[in-house]
């Protein structure tokens, strides 16, 4: 076992308080005890660092103990039993708090140590600072952390007679540039955050607190392992840029082949050995579940060919995968396309990880979970995994990026969708999916009888998307009164929805009633202030209605959306001409005529002449 693998427990207090932090002194025992029996040893902060720094390996096994905040109960309780196994552990010490000075009410939660109980414990544990005050670093200017930092220091010192080298972060809190001065000034730096990482200056710790079982113990004792689970099929175009992006996470790759007959499979086995085909029998959750058979790992992320994960986010994936009361994490797919007219889409702001699509629009399922034999999925397509979870979902802040969104796998999945149809002709959600396909694939009025039965068998009883989505494609066929009518029962369910209220400008709009169609666009953006098109729109209503400079400001407030939005540019252009201000009016001509704007061989005809006024 390399030493970077060494678990490093976090404890606060040990007594009977009723408090999340402060553990029974049974527990305690009895986690010692366990520790003892299986051959565990503990060593010092310090001998960790030095055997990260020589790149030590160990077949011993090890372990660090760390006390934040030198609380009473650690010297009552926790030292005799250290002693008595002949284990040792680091204790964080906030020198304001043993002098009983402005100790805070959260902080009351159980007594805090003398120094004279300092100094016996100094001579079985090392000693490190937890600050001065316990004040959050992140927070304080320059003067004031060297303070903090000084004080505490100087104060151990002088107290204990020993210097001190460790350090651990109040609240966890801190940021790069006070990790990189508080590398420069300790040996070890520890924070709130769980797992094993043991990066410069930020030490992952694992957490025992007053609700840790015994078995729970037992788990944190051990780096948790990941199996990534995907199906693929012609995937030859992405595959490579999927695995590069989970390679340095995964313990172990499975990847089940539906049928591919390009170099899918040949791609994958640069990363795994672990390929294999299975029969694609037209059901999603059967070849997912096929996936999981093959999985040894502690945690499952799914995630498919067509997808990445920005690897700035695998700590937070890494840490998320050590907590044991959580069963299982929703993750949101950034869904990238350029299609702003998909209900929550929104713009991208300036994000490599966007390539040339303007937007996305999100949706949000389980993707990480404990591997367990009851956790399987569900549905023939848009299969879910989340109604098998029994425990704790939590969401978990790190985002799939998808770039395959596509007109032929809606096709692909239409053919399934209607099987599932036949087989029960009353199922609502099924109708809505089919719905769904139709509108992706432009068949809006074969979508409007789809969403309008799973409506009627009460879908929207549920969930106002069937209710929405029916009123989008019939607008789309300049249904326009059939439209406002199922536009005005969602915002009657939910007055919050943007979607409703721009369709209802829309609307409005194409019945020529443009002061209407003005206040629902700008209903719009005040509920959703990222709504691109809602500002283009609001900009036209205002140029219509000669509120020229209103028309400009929700333009340029289009452009701070979507900087290269060649609709955006003709739009303020026209403002720019009607207000005979011909220069300004070029240069957004000719910004939409390099944006490829859909009517720009006429523009640039345009622009010759303004150019001779």
């Amino acid at each position: 076992m390399s030493y970077k693998e060494i678990p490093i427990l976090m404890y606060h207090d040990i007594c009977e308080n009723n408090n999340e932090w402060c553990v029974s002194p049974h527990n305690f025992e009895e986690q010692m005890q366990f520790l003892k029996k299986e051959g565990y040893k503990t060593i010092s902060l310090t001998e960790l660092s030095e055997g990260i720094k020589k790149n030590n390996e160990t077949k011993e096994k090890l372990i660090v103990i760390t006390c934040d905040d030198a609380r009473k109960g650690v010297y009552s309780h926790a030292l005799p039993i250290l002693k008595k196994l002949n284990f040792t552990a680091t204790l964080f010490v906030v020198p304001q708090w043993i002098d009983k000075n402005d100790i805070p009410q959260s902080e009351q939660y159980s007594e805090f140590m003398s120094w004279e109980d300092l100094k016996e414990c100094a001579t079985v544990l090392e000693i490190g600072s937890h600050t001065f005050s316990h004040k959050n670093v992140t927070k304080l200017d320059e003067a004031a952390l060297n303070e903090e930092l000084t004080k505490g220091e100087k104060r151990i010192e002088e107290k204990i007679n020993k210097k001190v080298e460790h350090f651990s972060y109040p609240f966890g809190k801190y940021n790069q540039p006070i990790r990189d001065l508080i590398t420069k000034q300790y040996t070890t730096a520890v924070t709130a955050n769980l797992g094993f990482d043991k990066s410069p200056g930020a030490f992952a710790r694992q957490w025992v607190t007053r609700n840790t079982s015994i078995k729970k113990f037992q788990k944190q004792l051990n780096k948790p392992t990941l199996s990534v689970c995907m199906i693929t099929k012609n995937e030859e175009k992405n595959i490579e840029r999927c695995l590069e992006s989970i390679k340095e996470i995964a313990d172990e790759i499975i990847i089940v082949d539906t049928g591919s007959t390009d170099n899918t499979k040949s791609i994958a086995k640069k990363f795994t050995e672990r390929v294999y085909d299975v029969k694609w029998n037209n059901d999603f959750s059967e070849a997912r579940n096929e996936s999981l058979k093959h999985a040894t790992g502690d945690w499952i992320l799914i995630i498919d060919g067509d997808e990445i994960i920005d690897k700035n986010d695998h700590n937070k994936i890494l840490e998320a995968i050590n907590n044991w009361d959580v069963e299982a994490y929703q993750m949101i797919t950034f869904n990238y396309s350029n299609d702003s007219t998909v209900t929550g889409w929104q713009p991208v702001h300036s994000s490599p990880l966007a390539k040339s699509f303007q937007g996305w629009y999100p949706s949000m399922k389980v993707r990480l979970f404990q591997r367990m034999p009851d956790i399987k999925f569900e549905g023939q397509i848009h299969e879910m995994i989340d109604k098998t979870i029994k425990g704790n979902i939590r969401t978990l802040p790190v985002p799939i990026h998808h770039y395959g969104a596509s007109k032929a796998k809606s096709e692909k999945y239409l053919g399934i969708t209607k099987k599932k149809i036949s087989a029960d002709q009353s199922n609502a959600k099924a109708f809505f999916e089919l719905g769904v396909q139709y509108k992706e694939l432009g068949r809006f009025e074969e979508a409007e009888k789809a969403f309008n039965t799973s409506v009627q068998l009460g879908a929207s009883e549920e969930s106002i998307f069937p209710l929405l989505n029916l009123a989008i494609v019939q607008q789309k066929q300049d249904k326009i009164e059939e439209a406002i009518a199922n536009y005005n029962k969602v915002t009657e369910k939910n007055k919050k929805n943007a979607d409703a209220y721009f369709g209802l400008g829309f609307c409005h709009f194409k019945k020529n009633n443009i002061t209407k169609a003005a206040e629902y666009f700008e209903n719009a953006v005040k509920l959703k202030p990222q709504f691109l098109d809602a500002y283009i729109n609001l900009g036209a209503m205002y140029e219509k209605l000669g509120k020229f400079q209103e028309a400009a400001n929700a333009l340029r407030n289009a452009l701070k959306l979507s900087p290269n939005n060649a609709r955006a540019y003709y739009n303020l252009g026209i403002i720019h001409e009607k207000t005979s201000n011909f220069k300004k009016a070029i240069v957004c001509y000719q910004k939409a005529i390099e944006l490829n704007y859909v009517r720009k061989e006429e523009l640039k005809e345009k622009v010759e002449r303004m150019k001779e006024l």
